[in-house]
């Protein structure tokens, strides 16, 4: 693997780097057409996602030994979170579940909800550590500038809109608790079994 790869941990850092200016221009083409319902919110969501990972992994990056070394306590820079788990994480389940909820619109509000309370807890996750630690950390500036305002903005037009309401909202906030509940008790359980071994 060349060199450059090697300090993202992988290629598909450097598409979503790519995507994200894409992305944005896409999204700023389109702004009429986007404002005229809550569909902004669920559409934003991919884009911020895509700047979040260029963030963390891209540039300035460093992201996997950080949250592995200094987060979850590990002695290795690519454990408990690997590179394929970073890549099932961000391209399977990211890009797939925020590219679904942007398709379903206020089809599928739930699904909507649901992943915005996902950037909105990866993204309070990311500010809460950067606060308490005093110190900047490979995903904490997206987190402030687009997951926090745009996912509570989203929720909250979510909440609003008569094809959604509270119950769908109730719904994503449980998954996004959950999503980072959970993903902080398996690192840890995976990393307690390892050190079992």
């Amino acid at each position: 693997m060349s060199a450059l790869a090697d300090r993202t941990h992988g290629r598909w850092p450097w598409l979503a780097a790519a995507a994200a200016p894409a992305s944005t221009v896409a999204l700023i083409a389109v702004r009429d057409r986007l404002g005229e319902d809550v569909r902004w919110a669920l559409w934003t969501a991919p884009a911020a996602l895509l700047w979040h990972q260029t963030e963390e992994w891209f540039w300035p990056g460093g992201f996997l030994p950080w949250f592995n070394r200094e987060v979850i306590g590990s002695e290795q820079d690519e454990f408990p979170i690997t590179r394929g788990g970073g890549l099932v994480i961000n391209v399977a389940i990211g890009w797939g579940v925020t590219a679904a909820a942007a398709r379903g619109g206020m089809r599928t509000p739930a699904l909507g909800a649901s992943a915005l309370a996902v950037n909105v807890a990866n993204g309070a996750m990311h500010v809460a550590l950067a606060v308490r630690r005093r110190e900047r950390n490979p995903g904490a500036v997206t987190s402030a500038l687009l997951f926090l305002p745009l996912g509570v903005a989203g929720l909250a037009a979510i909440a609003r809109d008569p094809r959604g309401g509270t119950r769908p909202v109730v719904i994503g906030l449980a998954v996004g608790a959950a999503s980072g509940v959970g993903t902080f008790a398996a690192m840890r359980r995976r990393l307690a079994r390892a050190a079992a071994r």
